[in-house]
């Protein structure tokens, strides 16, 4: 089937299994000649097949079935009764349609398979019944065929007739000479019940492999009627479940027969463990579909619902090749409707809104999937009006979802979250696409409960992006076993990127105020630490592990006590009381038989304030160093002389603290010898005017800056915090380096003008001119 194309093999298979069902109806006819039900499903397949057949141009097939609908259709008007000689004309051409049917499937094409004869009988019982019959052919017909003729005509079998006989293809191929094959067959004439093949093995007078492969290609090839079953989804439902419960068994086989030692069992057991994980991806198959198969109705939705709200959509999908458990697709289904159905209604402006804010007048509606790790991820994308966050955050106060105070302090991605609370609306009227506050929340619960998250992204007047984590398979995922104080944990391995032992010494923790982080190849790893998250004692940070997990877009470590192996291990629903804690999304049974939880990354990130836009990631650094931002952003609190100045976090590529005698002079700048480059330094306290007394100490704290090849430093007094900038009380800057203040943690910190500070640090930093001459220097 791999030869034909993908729509003419499923048009094969369907046929097969219609002609075998009108076979079937045509037997049951005869006994029921006046059953109308009978007729009329024998009439809709055989047009079924005409149909598909002339769309596929393949016209001597189009003309047979059409030939057999023309008859069928006056039996079920009652213009010819229904009789035994009908019934037999009507059988010959569906075995007409079969050796058409067997041609393409053999040739790609109709053959020289000849049909006229048949149709020719078709119009005869037609003519029978005294009413002329309409034009079957362009052709002109040849002779009617004799009734009986016609139905004993034997129907080419293109599998019959081109089995060889063994010995010939022996002789052919010179594995065998034509006496031996003559005297072994003349053996079987006087009795011997031996194959031939193995007698002409026995004699030695041939090869095992010379006769497997004639055996082989005397083999019927598989016909695509018969390359294919139809199995109830329920049937593979258990057969997974099963395939579970063996992986579970499998597992604690194997940590049995490693702690005996028995090398013939061990053996045996990892021959087990291959056979369970190819049983087990060969299921995982058998229920994969393309996404393809939920996105075939969305873009008559898009049309309908922007034509009732006199909107112009245009729907574009990517990645609808992309296959997911069929389980998951049906769960997703309705969620992704919502979604799209929310994007035409919220998220693209009507024309002349989009004309008068310099847009196409019409809006493009994206969907888009793609794998991303062990996940699927499919995002509806709008370039609409996008998320207008002071309106979520007021709409939130006045529905009393949050507290004013809360709203507050609440970043931009928490904000933006809120439109995914029961009973959420910012709609100003209700219609029956929006406005009754259900749906979002409904989206989110959904995705849940198959172990997938849901999160928004938004700018203003730009457009918004809905974007679905959904899990490839809900039963069985590699992980990797950790341990935390006493308790023992399961995190899936698709999140994980790397492991970083801490012995202390030549690896250690850093702290920024309590805030604990780790600097991995030079950049600064914000951490978590498992034990304090679940709320266990506190351990040391020596002999620890550091997993480097993605989650939302980001990078973060994990502080565990010990990591102990990779297993495959099988994914056990939780019940509400976990659910609602948030950090785990399943259970497991280990090899040990004991229970593990499995963490979920992703909510492990977000209760750490570690699941921040994505996007930020490439925003160049000229845009990044522009300033310190609004609220919700991550700053680094630094203390220059008796003053507060915050950086923002994503401007800070390193911290480092360099001897004082290393630093130089070229010129009147304070420059460093760093990482194979001249570094220039510019001192904060100098730049805004606090000249203060040099701090005591051998060191001095600088916050590194880079893009591409160039760096700067920024000297500090002392690193003093990481903290959130979500606070509403702010004011403009009054002096040069600044671009503000504002009160951060009870304190008026000032914002420092990064761009200005670089600037002052290296006034060619920004000049693509001086780049390029460095280059070609």
């Amino acid at each position: 089937m791999e030869d034909l194309g993908e729509i003419v093999g499923e048009f094969l298979m369907e046929s097969h299994e219609n002609l075998d069902q009108i076979d079937r109806d045509l037997v049951a006819l005869e006994q029921e000649p006046n059953s109308r039900d009978l007729i009329s499903r024998i009439f809709r397949a055989i047009h079924t097949i005409k149909g598909t057949s002339g769309f596929l141009a393949f016209s001597r097939l189009e003309t047979l079935a059409h030939a057999g609908e023309s008859l069928l259709s006056r039996l079920r008007d009652g213009v010819q009764p229904v009789t035994p000689a009908t019934i037999t004309t009507l059988l010959a051409t569906i075995d007409g349609v079969r050796s058409l049917l067997a041609a393409i499937e053999q040739n790609g094409n109709e053959g020289d398979v000849q049909v006229d004869g048949i149709i020719s009988t078709v119009h005869a019982q037609m003519n029978a019944s005294g009413n002329p019959p309409p034009a079957l052919s362009s052709k002109t017909a040849p002779p009617p065929v004799p009734l009986n003729e016609a139905a004993a005509r034997p129907v080419p079998d293109p599998v019959e007739g081109q089995r060889r006989p063994l010995g010939e293809m022996l002789v052919e191929s010179g594995a065998a000479q034509p006496s031996d094959v003559s005297s072994a067959l003349q053996q079987q004439l006087e009795g011997d019940e031996r194959k031939l093949g193995t007698i002409l093995l026995e004699e030695g007078k041939t090869v095992p492999a010379a006769v497997t492969d004639a055996l082989q290609a005397q083999t019927p090839k598989r016909s695509v009627a018969d390359s294919a079953i139809r199995v109830d989804v329920d049937v593979l439902d258990g057969l997974l479940n099963m395939v579970g419960e063996l992986v579970l068994a499998r597992n604690q086989l194997v940590r049995g027969v490693m702690e005996t030692g028995d090398s013939a069992l061990v053996r045996s057991a990892q021959r087990l463990g291959m056979i369970t994980s190819e049983l087990q991806e060969g299921i995982m198959k058998t229920r994969m579909q393309p996404i393809e198969h939920i996105w075939s109705k969305l873009p008559r939705v898009v049309r309908d619902l922007s034509t009732s709200l006199g909107k112009q959509v245009q729907l574009v999908m990517e990645g609808k090749e992309t296959e997911l458990d069929r389980s998951l697709l049906e769960a997703v289904k309705d969620p992704l409707t919502h979604l799209v159905r929310n994007a035409v209604d919220h998220g693209v402006e009507d024309p002349e809104t989009r004309v008068a804010a310099g847009k196409p007048r019409e809006g493009t509606l994206t969907l888009r999937a793609y794998h991303e790790g062990g996940h699927v991820a499919v995002e509806v994308a709008d370039d609409g009006a996008g998320l207008n966050v002071a309106r979520i955050a007021q709409k939130a106060v006045e529905n009393g979802i949050i507290r004013a105070d809360q709203a507050a302090t609440m970043d931009r991605r928490d904000i933006m979250a809120l439109v995914f609370q029961p009973g959420f609306s910012t709609a100003t009227k209700v219609t029956n696409v929006s406005g009754r506050g259900v749906g979002m929340d409904v989206v989110k619960t959904n995705i849940e409960r198959i172990g997938g998250a849901v999160s928004v992204d938004s700018t203003l007047g730009e457009g918004t992006v809905w974007r679905l984590n959904i899990p490839l398979t809900l039963a069985i995922i590699q992980a990797l076993t950790v341990d935390c104080g006493d308790q023992r944990y399961v995190v899936p391995q698709v999140a994980v990127l790397e492991l970083v032992f801490i012995d202390g010494q030549s690896t250690k923790i850093e702290y920024a105020s309590g805030a604990p982080v780790y600097r991995l190849r030079g950049k600064l790893l914000p951490l978590v630490r498992l034990d304090r998250t679940l709320g266990l004692d506190v351990g040391g940070d020596q002999g620890v592990y550091i997993m480097v997990l993605q989650a939302d877009g980001r990078r973060f470590g994990l502080v565990v006590d010990r990591v102990l192996n990779t297993e495959e291990v099988v994914v056990k629903a939780l019940n509400s009381r976990f659910k609602d804690i948030g950090l785990y999304a399943g259970a497991t049974i280990l090899g040990d038989g004991k229970v593990g939880l499995i963490l979920d990354v992703s909510s492990l990130a977000r209760r750490s304030h570690l699941a921040v836009d994505s996007e930020r990631e490439s925003i160049t650094g000229a845009n990044r160093a522009a300033g310190s931002g609004g609220t919700g952003e991550r700053l680094l609190v630094t203390a220059v002389g008796d003053r507060r100045v915050a950086i923002p976090l994503d401007t800070v590529t390193r911290l480092e603290e360099f001897p004082r005698e290393r630093i130089e002079h070229a010129g009147s700048r304070e420059v460093v010898q760093y990482r194979g480059q001249i570094l220039p330094l510019v001192r904060l306290s100098h730049l805004l005017g606090a000249y203060t007394e040099e701090p005591e100490g051998e060191t001095v704290s600088v916050v590194v800056y880079s893009e591409g090849e160039r760096s700067v430093a920024l000297v500090v007094d002392r690193i003093v915090d990481i903290a959130e900038n979500s606070t509403t009380a702010r004011r403009d800057a009054e002096e040069d380096g600044l671009v503000g203040t504002a009160v951060i943690q009870q304190r008026v910190t000032e914002l420092l003008d990064v761009r200005r500070a670089i600037l002052a640090a290296d006034p060619n930093f920004y000049n693509e001119a001086d780049d390029s001459m460095l280059v070609e220097a």
